[in-house]
């Protein structure tokens, strides 16, 4: 089984967050495939870099392409649909973005490793919340 990584760990990466990092290496014990990313948390990511302009931009954005992205299909939107329904129905409004990159890694079978907590409210998503 493979990680997926939320935009909230790229940043905390980014940041040089040690206690963070240092639970990724443990993680890595556990699960040695490589890491990926959603489109999303791709998107978000990129967007925040060029948003700073800062100096390190080359160094983030090649950082940032080292990651196999995974991407939509149909069975994403039909995912994404169910929980939109069911999480709706409920009166819990949830970020469509966390919604499409939780529905991506449902499909894949895959977990999250995020920093968010808002993902804890998605029961069908196999997480780690750091």
């Amino acid at each position: 089984m493979s990680l997926v990584f939320d935009t909230s760990i790229l940043i905390s990466i980014e940041r040089g967050e040690q206690q963070t990092i240092n639970k990724l290496r443990e993680l890595s014990k556990s699960y040695p495939s490589p890491p990926q990313l959603t489109f999303v948390s791709f998107f978000e990511y990129l967007t925040g870099l060029k948003i700073r302009k800062s100096k390190s931009f080359d160094d983030n954005l090649k950082f940032l392409k080292n990651f196999n992205v995974l991407h939509t299909t149909p069975s994403t939107a039909e995912i994404l649909s169910d929980l939109k329904v069911e999480y709706d129905k409920k009166g819990m409004t949830l970020p469509l973005a966390d919604l499409l990159s939780a529905s991506i890694v449902i499909e894949n079978n895959f977990i999250l490793v995020t920093k968010d907590k808002d993902f804890d409210k998605i029961g069908e998503l196999k997480k780690i919340i750091l």
